[in-house]
């Protein structure tokens, strides 16, 4: 098991060493340590992008947002290595934007929280609406990816990433039970004890005539499948998808628009989650498959989840 992990660990190395570019990687990192200084000082997103849900402009919003941390990123790593014939390519703009497009709309769309149900409970009411924000996104961009996969896309195997090849799937797991001690110790934080769990069983009791352990699966069932829809997006379309036009070069615009979606959330979270982001961009390009990131995201999010109830209840 252990060896896997070196495995794991070797092929990110190997990726670094084709990949890097001083300048370039320098340009990024600096982009987002000053983005993430930025947003928690300041309270960018909390103020300007997370109002706009309130303002009814949400849907263009937050593709824009996002869509322009990716450019900021992408256009000048591409001049910094000279690769000028990606920038005359037409492929690579219609292609980020589709992804980011078809991502930022589902972030943005909130209409249906004023779905009202007369013959439920508020707190019923409550809790379909929290499903529906978790599984909004096989919607709006797990469709339009297979259409994309099966019309235009037609030799890449599998669904970007969603294939049959399991290379180091099991390293993955150990992977997974070296940052749970991490996970532990972060969880005593108050960023973290303010945010998580995202659901609060307690706050739904007797709903629908459940007991809480099949009230809360139900939720985290569809958290879990929010998460499958993360890697897609973002190591499967922005990586696995874009490597015929970017190669290598997909990794860091992804990384920094990945960093992005995290604004929202404790800060501790927000830079593991650029670290964790080039990792396993890096394994997915090296491996073409996305399997590891979901089971590792997968995991991860869930201990969050059993951290967060345990930390409340003991209380």
């Amino acid at each position: 098991m252990r060896k896997v992990v070196f495995s794991l660990l070797n092929e990110i190395i190997k990726f670094v060493k084709s990949d890097f570019h001083f300048v370039s990687y320098l340009y990024t990192f600096v982009f987002i340590a000053v983005s993430i200084y930025f947003n928690y000082t300041e309270g960018f997103y909390r103020n300007i992008i997370r109002n706009s849900y309130f303002e009814g402009n949400s849907t263009w919003v937050f593709p824009l947002f996002y869509a322009s941390v990716y450019f900021v990123v992408a256009i000048p790593t591409f001049i910094f290595r000279k690769d000028f014939s990606v920038l005359k390519n037409w492929s690579f703009y219609t292609r980020a934007l589709f992804f980011i497009g078809i991502y930022g709309f589902s972030i943005g769309f909130y209409s249906y929280r004023g779905m009202e149900f007369t013959s439920l409970f508020d707190e019923e009411t409550k809790f379909i609406i929290r499903i529906l924000s978790q599984l909004k996104s096989s919607f709006f961009y797990f469709i339009p990816l297979i259409l994309l996969n099966k019309f235009v896309d037609k030799k890449t195997e599998g669904l970007y990433g969603l294939s049959k090849n399991t290379e180091y799937i099991k390293g993955y797991f150990l992977l997974f039970l070296m940052l749970l001690p991490f996970l532990a110790v972060m969880s005593f934080t108050p960023d973290f004890q303010s945010a998580y769990p995202q659901f609060k069983p307690w706050l739904f009791d007797g709903i629908f005539g459940l007991k809480t352990w099949q009230y809360t699966s139900l939720f985290e069932l569809s958290y879990a499948i929010d998460f499958v829809m993360t890697e897609l997006l973002f190591r499967g379309a922005l990586v696995i998808g874009m490597v015929a036009v970017l190669g290598r070069k997909a990794i860091l615009p992804m990384v920094a628009m990945y960093a992005s979606i995290h604004f929202g959330k404790p800060l501790g979270e927000t830079i593991s989650s650029v670290f964790g982001g080039f990792m396993l961009g890096a394994l997915a390009y090296q491996t073409r498959h996305i399997w590891g990131g979901v089971i590792v995201h997968i995991l991860i999010a869930l201990s969050m989840e059993i951290m967060g109830i345990i930390h409340f209840y003991s209380h």
